[in-house]
């Protein structure tokens, strides 16, 4: 009998700003339930380059200074491979889940429309469209289908227009609750419905829910899609035997390696210098530290979604124990 573990695709338009998006990446990967995280706008450091995670595959449109990044967390199962890319702000990447018997496949389409909707409604032609796919992004197109009623003050463009119809015509479900604004102008201006969620063939299906959070550091808010990916059994997660550590070898691993810390001038070189250590410390650890065979499931029924309920019962035991 199949089961369905659960995960988490999420949009941020970072607004460029240095500590929103290195905020977003660490909340982000504090969770083990959230597997995609889809950045617009990244802050990037003078050389052009946006932040790397430690246990998470990077893709971007562009080497150097891209409008939108996606970061695919690095599990059992879990591969992605860029599809399409254009100019600095569009990417499609393919997303496959493989689990036991049972595969998912579809494309995540990571979309970020400089400044008005003419630059995405001029790309969306042009994109061979997979039959089963989720679109993220924030498209800065002002549309009836998912503002409402627009205020006095506000049109819908012949780019915006275009992009509703291309998104009809090619039969695109949207996810976001009709009129519940996700930008939130920092010069008091009207709040808007610009950053959407639509999803099109069986990937509509594996959608459960969109949740927008407005507690953010930026001027937009955040999407989540909870997916529904299916799996014959939870996946048995490799762990390392500590006890048959060569501590030695790790010393060396890491002595080898001469980086220097001396010459540290600024955020952005203290930060790319953790991440080097943190790199560092992985690579040695896997090269000195062997790994225990699997163990066998004691329960077979088990799944990673009851792990992540399990996971959020204790932290509120914890909490409640704290304030008591």
């Amino acid at each position: 009998m199949p089961f369905h573990n659960v995960g988490s695709v999420q949009l941020l338009n970072c607004a460029r700003g240095q500590a929103t998006t290195i905020s977003a990446l660490q909340e982000f990967a504090r969770k083990p339930e959230n597997l995609i995280c889809l950045l617009q706008e990244p802050w990037c450091d003078r050389h052009g380059n946006p932040p790397t995670m430690p246990n998470f595959d990077m893709f971007t449109p562009t080497p150097t200074r891209p409008r939108c990044a996606t970061y695919v967390r690095r599990v059992p199962g879990l591969s992605a491979t860029t599809t399409f890319a254009a100019q600095d702000s569009f990417l499609g990447t393919t997303i496959t889940s493989l689990q036991q018997q049972q595969t998912t496949t579809f494309t995540l389409y990571n979309l970020y429309s400089p400044g008005r909707p003419d630059p995405v409604a001029a790309i969306l032609p042009t994109i061979d469209l997979p039959t089963d796919c989720l679109l993220m992004g924030d498209l800065n197109a002002h549309h009836t289908w998912w503002q409402g009623p627009l205020p006095p003050s506000a049109r819908t463009s012949p780019a915006s227009h275009t992009i509703a119809n291309w998104l009809t015509e090619n039969n695109f479900h949207l996810h976001n609750e009709i009129a519940k604004p996700t930008h939130h102008p920092r010069n008091g201006g009207q709040p808007s419905t610009i950053d959407l969620c639509l999803s099109r063939g069986r990937t509509t299906q594996l959608v459960l829910t969109l949740a927008i959070d407005h507690d953010t550091t930026s001027d937009h808010s955040s999407l989540t899609a909870t997916l529904s990916l299916p799996s014959n059994a939870a996946p048995q997660k490799a762990q390392h035997c500590w006890r048959k550590a060569n501590w030695e070898s790790f010393a060396s691993h890491i002595q080898a390696a001469r980086m220097d810390l001396s010459n540290l001038q600024g955020a952005e070189d203290t930060l790319r210098a953790v991440t080097n250590i943190t790199q560092l410390i992985h690579e040695a650890t896997n090269r000195t530290v062997p790994m225990k065979d699997p163990r066998r499931l004691e329960a077979p029924w088990w799944n990673q979604n009851l792990t992540f309920v399990t996971l959020g019962l204790s932290r509120n035991r914890s909490v409640g124990v704290s304030k008591g």
